[in-house]
């Protein structure tokens, strides 16, 4: 078989599955995004190293394979939400529903409460500013992003908590529905399972978001374990929605398949997600659950540009202090979003478009970045950082550093340009409609 993505690299029995999916369903569909909603969340890398494939061994007729190579009409495909949030960063999981999901999901939490409830938001900052119109029922955000909280507690009249679910102390709700959109990996699940049994009230309504079987090998195995937590901290299980949610892809995904060669091909609404519902049962919740943790990072916003440095990284003793940026991958942007990816290991530095670096001494490179982003000299900051003048060799090293941050801010603003423009074609039909409608 033609190698798959690095996305996620299907075991045979998941390969095989997607396979007979593929092959039963290709045949029918006019484009990448048609069979995409015919195998919901499997990601299009993989799904079309599959076509290749059937189309290698004639299971696929050549004229289905190059049907399904044709790029779609982008304007058609724009969802340009007008949210205030900042761009998500990699390192927050931070996927945000469609209209058309928030819309669901906004109605669920109506029909599940009475006026005068509380209804708490795990992670979901797109479902709090829909939610945030409606004022009979108290709305609670618990976000671990402290630019998002900011942004949403600044611009919508409801409750915004800071709060990472894994560590931090929950406040005091007592809520008859909670929403909860975790990073899909079975820790971080357990630890927003725990907090949703934690906040809410018996006879509460959960509603956890998850990935499809088709997502990735293991999913299946992976949930069974999950909702016997589930049980055991005090949620059951009364329903399931497959598919029923619907994601647009963030700009650091955009860039992975635009990386990977994918992007012309794939909509910006082609993730898809399980919907579980669970009710709490007041049981006592069990022990709180440890999700795994991807280093200490320090954010330095630069020109507009989210970066993001690792602090825990081990440096090696004797060395300069070289806080220049190390290319790791080919055009510097991940071609990938998912955690069990190896490079991960080795990034330092992460920008909110998904270009990632390794670095010998990224803490030094974050004083850098935040010495050119308060207008400081970033020589002197790191003289001072390190307690003695810089000689030859560190000067530098520091000098190519401060020309490496300022070309990747710049880099991170196109991308960002880039976004915007790609979400005008939308927003215009949507006022041209708007406009045609108004006048009949």
């Amino acid at each position: 078989m033609t190698s798959l993505s690095r996305q996620a690299q299907p075991d045979a029995a998941h390969a095989s599955a997607l396979a007979v999916m593929v092959a039963g369903a290709a045949p029918r569909c006019r484009s990448l995004a048609a069979l995409l909603r015919r195998v919901p969340g499997a990601y299009p890398g993989d799904v079309l190293a599959i076509v290749d494939h059937l189309t290698a061994d004639r299971l696929l007729d050549p004229a289905t394979c190059r049907r399904l190579r044709i790029p779609g009409s982008a304007g058609d495909e724009n969802h340009d939400d007008g949210l205030p949030l900042p761009a998500p960063h990699p390192l927050d999981y931070d996927w945000r529903w469609d209209p058309g999901t928030v819309r669901m999901l906004l109605a669920r939490c109506i029909r599940a409460t009475r006026p005068g409830d509380t209804i708490a938001l795990l992670g979901t900052p797109t479902l709090l500013a829909a939610a945030a119109r409606s004022r009979e029922r108290r709305w609670v955000l618990l976000e671990a992003s402290e630019a998002t909280a900011a942004a949403v507690a600044s611009h919508y009249p409801a409750e915004v908590v800071r709060c990472d679910l894994a560590s931090d102390e929950l406040p005091q709700v007592h809520a008859q529905a909670v929403v909860a959109d975790p990073p899909w990996y079975p820790g971080d699940t357990r630890v927003f399972l725990w907090a949703a049994a934690r906040l809410s009230v018996p006879g509460a309504v959960v509603l956890l978001a998850q990935p499809t079987p088709a997502t990735r090998p293991g999913v299946l195995a992976e949930r069974a374990s999950t909702l016997s937590f589930a049980h055991r901290t005090g949620l059951d299980v009364t329903g399931l929605r497959p598919a029923a949610l619907a994601y647009v892809s963030p700009p650091f995904e955009r860039a992975a398949l635009d990386a990977a060669g994918l992007l012309p091909l794939v909509p910006l609404t082609w993730r898809r997600g399980d919907l579980i519902e669970l009710r709490s049962t007041g049981s006592p919740p069990a022990a709180r659950p440890q999700a795994p943790r991807e280093g200490n990072w320090r954010e330095v916003t630069l020109d507009g540009a989210r970066i993001r440095f690792r602090l825990d990284a081990p440096a090696r003793e004797g060395t300069p202090a070289d806080p220049r940026l190390v290319p790791l991958v080919s055009g510097d942007i991940m071609p990938a979003v998912s955690r069990r990816d190896p490079v991960r290991g080795q990034i330092r530095v992460w920008t909110a478009g998904n270009r990632v670096f390794g670095c010998q001494a990224p803490a030094l490179l974050a004083r850098l970045a935040a010495a050119l982003a308060s207008g400081d000299c970033p020589g002197s900051t790191l003289a001072a950082h390190l307690g003695h003048p810089l000689d030859p060799v560190e000067d530098r090293a520091a000098t190519a550093a401060v020309r490496q941050l300022g070309e990747l801010a710049r880099a991170e603003q196109r991308t960002a340009a880039m976004a915007v423009a790609a979400a005008l074609p939308s927003a215009a039909i949507r006022t041209r409609a708007l406009t045609a409608r108004s006048t009949r």
